[in-house]
């Protein structure tokens, strides 16, 4: 596997891997497409159940401050975008009324 970063990548440790591995694989064994398309693996998270290995249920949702960061980023893109889109619809109707005008 190619562990060498991409453009806007995060890095995550093997226990952070191995921890959304386990809760994902729990989550696809409540799917009965997946269990009827992954057998194997619907079997292995039997096992780990019988054997009382702990396997979280549910992730709780942890947001990361950079995920965030980048969202209000995107807010205020969209907001000055509206805005700019008002603007210009405004100035255009302006110009457009301005023949009805002189009439």
């Amino acid at each position: 596997m190619d562990n060498s970063p991409t453009t806007d990548s995060v890095k995550t440790t093997v226990a952070e891997k191995e921890r959304l591995a386990k809760s994902g694989l729990v989550f696809n064994c409540k799917n009965p497409t997946f269990r009827k398309m992954f057998p194997e693996y619907v079997q292995k998270y039997e096992e780990q159940q019988l054997s009382n290995q702990p396997v979280p249920e549910q992730v709780s949702p942890n947001p990361r401050p950079l995920e965030r960061s980048g969202n209000s980023k995107n807010r205020v893109k969209q907001s000055f975008a509206n805005w700019m889109l008002s603007l210009l619809v405004s100035i255009f109707g302006v110009v457009m009324a301005l023949p009805l005008l002189q009439l």
